[in-house]
């Protein structure tokens, strides 16, 4: 007797197989020890994700850092919010002229 293999069959052998093997090679390009960190895994003594602590996270975008003066810092800000004020206008000057072709193939 002959078993017949269907594709949703081949597709989980190769995922049994793909899926530890890519995640092997992955925590080795991480610098981890990839078998190691699969058996950890597998005993339960491991997460795939980690947590990150509200604490840790901060905000840079109001910090100077210190190779930048604070003149040069206050010259960068005042640069970057006139380029968003300069997207606002291009997004809407692109929305009129949507409009108006829109009218004009509507005629």
């Amino acid at each position: 007797m002959r078993f017949k293999v269907t594709g949703f069959t081949r597709f989980l052998l190769i995922m049994i197989i793909l899926v530890p093997l890519a995640y092997v090679i992955a925590s080795y390009y991480n610098g981890k020890d990839g078998i190691e960190e699969l058996k950890k895994l597998v005993l339960g003594k491991s997460k795939l994700t980690t947590t990150i602590k509200e604490d840790s996270m901060v905000e840079t975008s109001d910090l100077p850092t210190e190779s930048v003066s604070k003149a040069v810092y206050r010259e960068l800000v005042l640069a970057n919010e006139a380029l968003k004020d300069s997207i606002l206008d291009k997004e809407l000057k692109i929305r009129e002229l949507e409009r108006n072709l829109k009218l004009c193939k509507g005629k």
